[in-house]
Formats: C-alpha cells, sequence, structure tokens
C-alpha cells in the first residue's frame, strides 16, 4: 500500500495551476515524469527540508556555554561539544537541569575574572580539557 504525503510540495501546487487533470492522473495511476525529473523534484524538496529544519535546530538550540565560550570561543569545537554534552545527558535529567540552573545563575559572574586573570583562565582550561577527555571529546 502506498503510504499518502502529509504535505504537497511546490511542484503539486504549481501543477494544478497548470493542469489539474495531470494532478488527478498522477495521484490515481502513479508519476509519470522521467527519473532525472523526478530526482531533481526530490532532491528540491529535501534542500527545503533540510532548510527548514535547521532554522528550527538552531532556533531551539541554546548558546549559552559561558565559561567554555570565554576560554575556547563561541563557535569553538569544545565549546559546541559542551553543549551537545549539556542538552543529551544532562538536560533530561532533573538533577542535571539543576545543575544547569544553578550554572547559569552562577558562571556569568566568574567570566570576567577570567578575562582580567591570565591564572584563573589557565586553571580552568586545564580543567574544561581535563573534563572533555573525560566526556570522550574526540580530539
Amino acid at each position: 500500500m502506498r503510504r499518502a504525503k502529509k504535505y504537497h510540495t511546490i511542484t503539486d501546487i504549481v501543477g494544478t495551476v497548470y493542469c489539474e487533470q495531470k494532478v488527478v492522473f498522477d495521484r490515481e495511476r502513479g508519476d509519470a515524469r522521467p527519473l532525472e525529473v523526478r530526482a531533481k523534484a526530490a532532491a528540491g524538496t529535501f534542500e527545503h527540508l533540510r532548510f527548514q529544519v535547521e532554522g528550527q535546530t538552531r532556533a531551539a538550540i541554546d548558546r549559552r556555554c559561558f565559561i567554555a565560550t570565554a576560554i575556547y570561543g563561541p563557535d569553538a569545537a569544545e565549546t559546541n561539544f559542551l553543549r551537545a554534552w549539556r542538552d543529551r545527558v544532562l538536560m533530561p535529567a532533573m538533577v542535571g537541569r539543576l545543575f544547569v540552573r544553578a550554572y547559569y545563575a552562577v558562571s556569568p559572574g566568574l567570566v570576567p575574572l577570567l578575562c582580567r586573570s591570565r591564572c584563573a583562565a589557565t586553571a580552568v582550561r586545564a580543567g574544561l580539557n581535563a573534563l572533555l577527555r573525560l566526556l570522550g571529546m574526540p580530539r
């Protein structure tokens, strides 16, 4: 049994404007377009869906990671690894969410200290590097 589409592609919508009989025929008898045309249409639909998911994902991602951002930078691999670990491991558990909430309450106040004190930043970097190794961050 053929699975029904849950959405209409732009190709479907434009097709109804030009020839609604073709749309009905394709629905009843199957798509008669050449394979190359169907492949290009599928690739276009995939790109639209990928773009939509990427936009939704970026909106949903919590970019906060104050200390790692101060030490490594906002888009560093280490910072992104820690964010992903937070979202994957800490956030699903109540204890993890409490830890994250406490971290967000305390860490913004520590960032100016890390920016002023090279010694403090070096110590925190060493601690974060050890944590990243413990968590299995690939090198």
